[in-house]
């Protein structure tokens, strides 16, 4: 295996895995939709490491519905 991540790695920064990729798919999609739209350019990375790599590097805002934002993370590109 190329990439390997440890799933406490992620509950770091999210405790519950689940909403961890949870975020981690929704921004996949956002950065997938830059792409096709070319807003970004070429890359080698696939959408959903570079979502997983945000996620890690804290750069992603999230908030689940009904909660107050569970992480202030700056996102750079919004």
């Amino acid at each position: 295996m190329k990439n390997v991540v440890l799933i406490d790695r992620m509950t770091g920064v999210i405790p519950n895995k689940y909403e961890a990729v949870r975020v981690i798919a929704k921004e996949a999609r956002r950065i997938n939709a830059l792409l096709i739209r070319g807003a970004q350019g070429e890359t080698e990375e696939k959408p959903t490491m570079m979502a997983l790599h945000r996620l890690l590097d804290h750069k992603i805002k999230y908030k689940f519905a009904g909660d107050e934002p569970k992480a202030a993370f700056e996102d750079e590109e919004e």
